[in-house]
């Protein structure tokens, strides 16, 4: 017998997950790129798009 999808309860999991990693991934970035600045001495604007002195 075929096994229907994943449960209303699975897919709130999922998305729960995947908002967690998402705010992680983004704290890390700011992290990263607060680490270059005061690596290198830059002002990073805009992710990186633009660096000035």
């Amino acid at each position: 017998m075929h096994r229907r999808g994943v449960g209303a309860g699975a897919i709130a999991k999922k998305k729960l997950a995947e908002a967690k990693y998402k705010e992680r991934g983004t704290v890390l970035a700011e992290d990263q790129l607060a680490q270059l600045e005061k690596d290198f001495g830059l002002r990073c604007w805009a992710w990186g798009t633009s660096i000035t002195n």
